[in-house]
């Protein structure tokens, strides 16, 4: 049976690539999460595509109605 990953993991996991610092590699960040190498990839395409919301440090936080 194919693991299923919620929206929200995607989205955590290509921030957490974007994030990284310049000595990790995408490869072992992908084994830390459990995930496959290409399947990582494939989420970080769908992000440059515009198909995942990915929130980056750069980027402007809006404030949540509970903050």
């Amino acid at each position: 049976m194919r693991a299923r990953f919620t929206q929200s993991f995607k989205i955590q996991a290509v921030e957490k690539v974007l994030n990284r610092s310049t000595d990790t590699s995408v490869e072992s960040i992908a084994k830390l999460l459990g995930v496959g190498y290409s399947t990582l990839q494939k989420w970080l395409a769908q992000s440059r595509n515009h198909e995942l919301e990915i929130k980056t440090e750069s980027m402007t936080i809006e404030k949540r109605p509970q903050d």
